[in-house]
């Protein structure tokens, strides 16, 4: 390894191995604030063509090909806004071999130094993984991830109290004028475009576009919309001067900034609003937004209220009813308990319901009149078949309610309802903000022996979060992991770790959505406890089991 003497101190040295290791690269660059190189490890002298000696002080940007420019400065000021920066796709260029080699970089700074330390993998096995996966580069969020990092997003400003802000931007002709470049030219303004929006966005992952000419970016307070259009004028004219095709006054670069006031929003009611803005810029435009999202949240509500009343008489009145679905011992097949899911006499789908109540805030009613009706239905039925037991869905937005809590506890005093009988799944649909909190009430329900369940597990961000917070005793292995991992070596990789690692914690599994023989002989093979799925059952308007 080539590596360039320092007179830094052992605390120093000691950083720039933990930055190093961050992303265990095969080279690693410290840059300083006016952008020279002052330090350099790895890979330096196969990758450069360069000593490290030689590296220093040179031109960060001298050792990448010219249309990398743009996105590593952007990924640069992403770093020092928010710690951390990347991954963007560079090509280093070699300058003895004039070979340039292709290599992901990530920025990032540590606290109490000015400098950047740049991280490079340029591994050929890595960089195929990632020509295999879902890696998306410079790429803006798609529709679902960014609604994930919205909620991130809102939920770390609440937590801490900070601003935040929405910007949506409109580019009259942008499409227009990428389809007049080559299309080589195209994608490096595109690529260029896309970094401009995310080093602003918060932690550098909360732009998305929404459709061909509009974006949208979630951006603390101290970033203004004016700054925003200025930056993507300015790569307007700086491709423009090299091409002398389009007038870049008329392409139109128009923004419009909505505040997202945290406290008076929760998180879920400021995604729900921005999703309703987004919604009314793709149907009416710019002008016809908000100032700030509490109000466009109250014009969700007014657009929504018969739909809310309509859901209120539905859950006031009992007006659904229970399916219940085996849930079975894996291999005797056994029956474990029964899963209780919803089932309304509408023609929305009862996951949109439950969405759009936890939307709206209602999700505890929701949840409260399911579980009471979970219990009448063992009221009735204990006589006849005694060793019954029914799990109930409970949201991450009602577990979080004092309460909600407060009144589960005393149904289940007046109804005497056992832990025999009745065990709880905790859903990830809404984000979990106060984990000790949530944790000391599951202590509180399995304190009296009741069973606590994390449902879905793998679907939602913050899956090995929870797992890590809350004492739970079982993990619901989620059914798009399950069904893919007979195909997927990813898939079969994260299902049998995750086995191991509840096996090692003394946490039962189960595995949703098994609908074959195929996938039972493999959950059976990795030992995983417990399976649901249509194989054994569909769900049914009682809670029994009909031998395959």
């Amino acid at each position: 390894m080539s590596q360039q003497t320092s007179s830094f101190s052992k605390d120093e040295n000691r950083d720039r191995f933990v930055a190093f290791s961050f992303a265990a690269s095969d080279l690693l660059l410290e840059v300083t604030i006016d952008q020279k190189i002052s330090f350099s490890a790895g890979k330096v002298e196969s990758l450069t063509g360069q000593t490290a000696t030689k590296l220093n002080n040179k031109d960060i940007y001298d050792l990448f090909t010219s249309n990398d420019t743009n996105m590593i400065y952007a990924l640069l000021r992403g770093a020092q806004k928010s710690g951390r920066s990347g991954p963007i796709m560079v090509s280093i260029k070699n300058s003895k071999t004039n070979k340039a080699y292709k290599a992901m970089m990530m920025g990032m700074c540590l606290p109490d130094n000015d400098h950047i330390f740049l991280t490079l993998n340029a591994t050929p096995s890595f960089l195929e993984f990632l020509a295999s996966s879902d890696y998306q580069d410079s790429k803006l969020l798609d529709e679902k991830q960014f609604e994930a990092s919205a909620i991130k997003a809102f939920q770390d400003a609440k937590k801490s109290s900070k601003s935040l802000d929405v910007t949506f931007i409109e580019t009259e002709k942008i499409d227009e004028y990428k389809k007049s470049m080559e299309h080589e030219d195209a994608v490096n303004f595109t690529d260029n475009l896309q970094m401009i929006l995310k080093q602003d966005s918060y932690n550098g992952n909360t732009a998305s576009q929404v459709d061909e000419n509009r974006y949208c970016v979630i951006h603390g307070e101290e970033i203004s919309s004016d700054e925003i259009e200025e930056k993507i004028q300015n790569l307007i004219n700086k491709t423009n001067s090299n091409r002398g095709v389009f007038d870049p006054n008329n392409i139109g670069v128009k923004s419009k900034t909505v505040e997202a006031d945290m406290e008076v929003l929760s998180e879920r009611e400021a995604r729900r609003a921005m999703i309703y803005t987004i919604n009314q810029i793709e149907a009416e435009g710019l002008d016809s937004i908000q100032d700030d999202l509490s109000k466009s949240f109250d014009d969700y509500l007014q657009e929504n209220a018969d739909k809310i009343t309509s859901l209120k008489r539905l859950i006031g009145q009992q007006d659904f009813k229970l399916n219940f679905q085996p849930i079975i011992y894996i291999p005797s097949e056994e029956i474990c308990h029964y899963e209780a899911l919803v089932r309304f006499d509408s023609e929305n789908s009862p996951f949109e319901l439950i969405t759009f109540g936890e939307d709206v805030g209602i999700a505890p009613d929701i949840d409260m009149a399911i579980l009471k009706q979970a219990i009448g239905y063992l009221q009735k039925n204990l006589k006849s078949a005694p060793d019954l037991k029914i799990a109930v869905n409970i949201s991450g937005q009602s577990i979080q309610s004092e309460d909600f809590f407060n009144k589960m506890l005393d149904l289940l005093d007046d109804t005497e309802c056992s832990p025999k009988n009745l065990m709880f799944e905790i859903t990830e649909s809404t984000n979990i903000g106060d984990l000790e909190k949530v944790n000391d009430y599951l202590q509180r329900l399995r304190g009296r022996k009741f069973e606590i369940c994390l449902d879905d597990f793998g679907a939602g961000a913050a899956s090995f979060q929870y797992l890590n917070s809350l004492d739970i005793d079982c993990v619901k292995i989620d059914g798009k992991y399950v069904r893919d991992a007979v195909v997927s070596p990813r898939d079969e990789a994260m299902v049998r770790n995750l086995v191991r690692m509840c096996q090692d914690l003394n946490i039962t599994t189960v595995a949703e959505m098994v609908e074959t023989e195929e996938q039972l002989k493999y959950l059976i093979d990795i030992g995983v406890d417990k399976a649901q799925g249509w194989l054994f059952g569909k769900p049914n308007s009682k809670a029994e089991y009909t031998k395959r």
